[in-house]
């Protein structure tokens, strides 16, 4: 094997390296942004389940649709 072709394979072996890292960095970031997502989720559907069920006074009880 000649220098260029050792260059060669060098230059394409760091390509397939960057390539893998710049992959694993985005899946870990779309997995931590998947994360955030799933904790508001539960965090609003906690939120629900908190409330007694009947908004406050004067908050939506009866609404007049007449036109």
């Amino acid at each position: 094997m000649d220098s260029v072709g050792i260059a060669s394979s060098y230059v394409a072996m760091t390509q397939a390296q960057t390539g893998q890292a710049l992959q694993s960095a985005m899946m870990k970031m779309a997995a931590e942004q998947d994360a955030g997502l799933v904790a508001l989720l539960q965090e609003g559907a906690e939120n629900l389940q908190s409330v007694s069920g009947t908004p406050p006074a004067g908050l939506g009880t009866q609404v007049d649709v007449t036109a």
